[in-house]
């Protein structure tokens, strides 16, 4: 089997782009400009409540993350309550690395530093 296709961003961030650009030539990046939006119905006010820190935490959050947000939501309220375990502590760390929200894959993230001040992604 093939290794699946490195995204667009991705290459270009790790500079795969540049070496072989004839590889990326007719790719296009996912342009999403839908906010990532109020918190789903289903979540309960606890998970809401985690809905918006990870929205005000994580500016480049948008209309695609919706459903990794809702698992981090549940996840991280469960925290909160002391009611999640370790392999539920693991898969917060797992689903948070997906949304560029630790700082291994923050580094990874096509955003622009300079507009964002450290108190906005780390709190006070």
């Amino acid at each position: 089997m093939a290794p699946p296709r490195k995204p667009l961003g991705a290459a270009r961030i790790s500079g795969a782009a540049a070496k072989n650009p004839q590889r990326y030539r007719n790719r296009a990046e996912l342009v999403v400009n839908e906010p990532l939006g109020k918190p789903p119905a289903w979540l309960t006010k606890e998970q809401a409540a985690a809905w918006r820190e990870f929205e005000k935490r994580l500016p480049w959050l948008n209309g695609s993350h919706r459903c990794v947000v809702g698992i981090a939501a549940r996840l991280q309220a469960q925290v909160q309550t002391a009611s999640l375990g370790v392999p539920g502590m693991q898969l917060l760390r797992q689903v948070l690395g997906q949304l560029g929200a630790t700082p291994a894959s923050a580094g990874k993230l096509n955003w622009p530093s300079e507009n964002v001040a450290d108190d906005d992604i780390l709190g006070p």
